[in-house]
């Protein structure tokens, strides 16, 4: 959702289950090009107790992985270099639901917690949605009893209504979007002055459908990411990928947005490595592959990694896992699997 909603997690599990709107309204299979390399496989690194779904993750400085809950509202952290160790840092009491996260400054991070009913609508409400800062920074784990996790709010967003996507736009500003998939508006929060305006609405970034009851299909703006200049978004109901320039200054849009490329299916959230390098999470395959620089989208997107369920990915900061990429993804039980890129052709240039 990315980090991000299809309402990734509780779609999945209706999926896998066989039930719910996606039916009726199934999106066309998706269709790449031939390749010589066959997609890389993902492996389970940590499942969710008591039918918990996973929605987005940041790795930390130190290696550890913070996930997001959008079935309760628990922020994890999971060890990659142990299979099934992981905690939960903090509940956000008076929510149900976490979904976007960003590392705001080292160790600092910044969570949006909100209110939905999950299946089968994949409804939010006006007037509980919060961005939340959490800090890390003195935390070593859950044996340090002297320093606990600090968090703190930020800005309560009232009129949102499911806040998902969340990407840093200007770090020494405090500047960061978040989308709105429920009605396609864009926000531009400032952690600084404890701001959140809302910056632009288009039908680009809506779904197919406004109705409480229509599942998916109102399920527009999901994972958002600012790389060189742009911001870059997925459309879950439409399965647009596209993009808008931003000042990088102030946040605010400085032209109209563009599709990339109609993929025709569900997209989630969206990854870049340093080489500009796109890692597109497709739900019902796994991660989608689109070198820097294409223009012509579908003809150069690979499947790089099969996992039915992905939904928010990102390659770890050690110099052990900076060839692993690492991916929620959403079913019965939901979880976190590991993707080694060490055979990927990409890998020594990441």
């Amino acid at each position: 959702m990315s980090a991000g909603i299809i309402l990734r997690h509780w779609a999945f599990l209706f999926l896998l289950s066989v039930s719910g709107p996606w039916q009726a309204s199934a999106k066309p299979k998706l269709q790449l090009p031939s390749k010589k390399a066959s997609p890389l496989p993902a492996s389970p690194i940590f499942l969710f107790p008591n039918n918990s779904q996973a929605e987005n993750i940041r790795p930390r400085l130190n290696g550890q992985l913070l996930v997001t809950v959008n079935t309760v509202p628990d922020l994890w952290q999971v060890d990659p270099t142990r299979n099934q160790t992981g905690s939960i840092l903090h509940t956000f009491i008076g929510y149900t639901s976490l979904f976007g996260i960003v590392e705001s400054q080292s160790d600092v991070f910044h969570v949006i917690a909100s209110n939905f009913t999950g299946a089968p609508d994949f409804y939010g409400y006006q007037g509980y949605t919060s961005v939340f800062e959490v800090d890390l920074r003195d935390y070593e784990g859950s044996h340090d009893t002297q320093h606990r996790v600090k968090v703190s709010k930020v800005v309560d967003i009232p009129a949102a209504q499911l806040l998902d996507g969340f990407a840093m736009v200007n770090q020494s500003a405090g500047l960061l979007m978040s989308g709105d998939a429920q009605t396609g508006v864009l926000y531009l929060i400032n952690t600084r002055l404890r701001t959140a305006t809302a910056v632009m609405q288009d039908a680009l970034l809506n779904g197919t459908d406004t109705g409480r009851a229509s599942g998916l299909a109102h399920v527009g703006v999901n994972g958002i990411k600012f790389y060189g200049g742009d911001l870059y978004f997925t459309n879950t109901a439409k399965g647009v990928y596209g993009k808008v320039r931003l000042d990088s200054s102030t946040g605010m849009p400085t032209g109209k947005l563009s599709v990339i490329e109609n993929y025709g299916t569900y997209l989630d959230d969206l990854n870049f490595d340093h080489k500009g390098n796109q890692y597109i999470s497709e739900p019902l395959n796994g991660i989608l592959f689109r070198k820097a620089g294409d223009t012509t989208a579908r003809p150069q997107t690979t499947l790089f990694a099969s996992l039915y369920g992905a939904n928010s990915n990102a390659f770890g900061r050690g110099a052990s896992d900076k060839c692993i990429l690492y991916s929620t993804f959403a079913g019965s039980p939901s979880g976190v699997a590991r993707i080694i890129a060490g055979t990927h052709r990409l890998c020594n240039k990441i």
